[in-house]
């Protein structure tokens, strides 16, 4: 039977399922909050706009020996995993992906906060598309 703590399903599982192929979008405090902590390379600039963290071998380039490396520190969105934003309906859900969904505890504030952080990343998308189209250099 596999170990749980109370805290995290992750960890008790030992699961990284959700860091596998992962096409986790990052804000731009995001970026560079990892920046300022010394790291680069860990993410790419989508053909529509958005920052989206990098696989390395079909793993975020986060991952180390099945633990995310930058944990206290990981994006927003990853915090929020498994709730999701259901783009079709813009449902709020759980992702159907994740196997240990249904052990997540989620609270009517972080329902909130991730649709301020899909607002957020969609400002800074159209931002730096503007940005791009006049020529100007992007801000991170």
């Amino acid at each position: 039977m596999a170990r749980r703590t109370p805290t995290h399903p992750c960890l008790g599982h030992s699961c990284h399922r959700c860091c596998l192929g992962t096409e986790m979008t990052l804000t731009a405090s995001d970026a560079e909050r990892l920046r300022a902590l010394g790291h680069e390379g860990f993410y790419r600039r989508t053909g529509d706009g958005y920052l989206q963290l990098v696989n390395v071998h079909g793993r975020c380039f986060f991952l180390r020996g099945g633990l995310c490396g930058v944990y206290d520190d990981r994006p927003e969105g990853c915090r929020l995993y498994p709730l999701i934003l259901e783009m079709d309906s813009w449902d709020v859900v759980l992702h159907d992906f994740c196997p240990h969904r249904r052990e997540f505890r989620f609270r009517e504030e972080d329902r909130a906060n991730l649709m301020a952080l899909v607002e957020r990343q969609e400002r800074e998308k159209r931002l730096r598309r503007r940005r791009r189209a006049r020529g100007e250099p992007d801000d991170i």
